[in-house]
């Protein structure tokens, strides 16, 4: 598991410096987490947590991969759900909201095995709450 955590983060990295972005653990761009799988996508939210834009993109990213249901259960048992909420509680950009309520959305969708699971997971992370607070919130011009 540890290997396979630090080869998402040198293939985010990677994909960062292939998209023009300089530096050591520059955030990666919008195109570049559009590209990355689970893992990668999950370990480049892990790294940029504090950077709206990156929240966001993986959001949209997660939000497409678990269109399809086996990847659902995937993103789950890989934590997507808890790092979705963090980025909700962590940001209130409206892009950051819309994109993180649209993958806890898809994460949590189905009927396939798993799917009560899953929603019963994000119901005990705040999902509920955080998805109601987010459709209250005023929108917000950037």
């Amino acid at each position: 598991a540890e290997l396979r955590a630090e080869n998402s983060l040198l293939r985010s990295r990677v994909a960062a410096l292939e998209a023009g972005e300089a530096g050591e653990g520059a955030a990666p761009s919008d195109a570049a987490v559009q590209e990355m799988d689970l893992a990668a996508a999950m370990s480049a939210l892990r790294a940029h947590a504090s950077v709206p834009r990156v929240a966001a993109a993986v959001g949209e990213r997660l939000a497409d991969l678990c269109a399809d249901e086996r990847s659902r259960q995937a993103a789950a048992e890989a934590g997507a759900i808890e790092l979705v909420m963090a980025a909700l509680r962590t940001h209130s950009e409206e892009r950051v909201q819309c994109k993180g309520c649209a993958a806890l959305g898809t994460i949590c969708s189905g009927t396939e095995g798993g799917a009560e699971g899953r929603q019963q997971r994000a119901a005990d992370a705040g999902a509920l709450e955080a998805v109601v607070a987010a459709m209250r919130a005023p929108p917000t011009h950037a």
